[in-house]
């Protein structure tokens, strides 16, 4: 097997991603048991909410999608669920439909968020405190029109933190997080500021090693697996700072602006950890 071969072997059975031809998607539907599996748990993130943190406006919520077992991480993919004056959780996320190298913010329904999620693993709910979900609430209601400031449709899954060429799921989330934490006012959003503010509060980005074999693959093969924003130092080692679920996570537990967070699962009861 030649090079160019085993490269594209290599970076296809690491991150289960299509070669970079124009990618197809086609809408199929779930299988009735992935279904009612689906909106069961919909149903119970729903009563749990509202059972136990009746105040809440907006919650975090964590799902898998992407295999990242290899890096010891279980959650992908991070998203915010907002209510608006008592009416059903809506979620607000950014995806790249079909892996491309382009993503939108979308609004959905929990159902639709979790997916096939809900046969193979959990939903990981995070609850920020009260003064944090205030301000948030103007960036994310009516329509998200200030949140959307912070969006930059150029996708890629490996996008450095400290750059805006590019941007991942994870790291519109931390953007916007950062620009509630830091009181930034909605007519001042500008993606460097937000990044420079998050630099200076610390907030540390999982490094994610690549094999060369996969680097290179990446570079020719995978649309959504930019790494030319990184750093020199970062593309010769191969070592990636990436916003992940958990670096966001872990950030806002070192500001002590997380009051619970708890999983969601198959199981019929749930750990909620709370640090009131």
């Amino acid at each position: 097997m030649k090079w160019p071969q085993v490269a594209l072997l290599a970076i296809l059975c690491a991150l289960s991603t299509p070669a970079r031809s124009s990618p197809t998607c086609e809408l199929t539907a779930l299988p009735p048991d992935v279904t009612a599996k689906t909106f069961d748990m919909a149903v119970h993130l729903d009563q749990t909410l509202d059972a136990v943190f009746p105040r809440s406006d907006v919650v975090l919520l964590a799902r898998g999608g992407q295999d990242l077992s290899r890096f010891g991480l279980t959650f992908s993919h991070l998203a915010f669920a907002v209510r608006v004056d008592g009416a059903p959780w809506k979620v607000l996320h950014e995806l790249n439909r079909c892996r491309a190298d382009t993503s939108r913010i979308y609004q959905e329904g929990l159902a639709d968020f979790i997916g096939p999620t809900s046969v193979k693993a959990d939903v990981w709910v995070i609850v920020p405190n009260l003064d944090l979900q205030k301000a948030l609430l103007p960036l994310l209601a009516n329509g998200s029109e200030a949140a959307r400031r912070l969006h930059e449709p150029s996708y890629s899954a490996v996008a450095y933190p400290f750059d805006t060429q590019f941007q991942n799921s994870n790291q519109w989330v931390l953007e916007v997080l950062g620009a509630a934490m830091s009181s930034t006012k909605p007519s001042d959003l500008k993606r460097p500021t937000i990044q420079a503010w998050l630099k200076a509060q610390d907030y540390r980005p999982t490094s994610l090693h690549l094999t060369l074999a996969e680097r290179i693959a990446a570079r020719t093969y995978v649309p959504h697996a930019n790494v030319v924003d990184h750093p020199a130092g970062e593309r010769v080692a191969g070592n990636y700072s990436v916003v992940t679920v958990d670096s966001v996570v872990n950030f806002l537990k070192q500001k002590n602006v997380v009051v619970a967070d708890f999983a969601i699962g198959r199981r019929g009861s749930d750990d909620v950890n709370t640090d009131d």
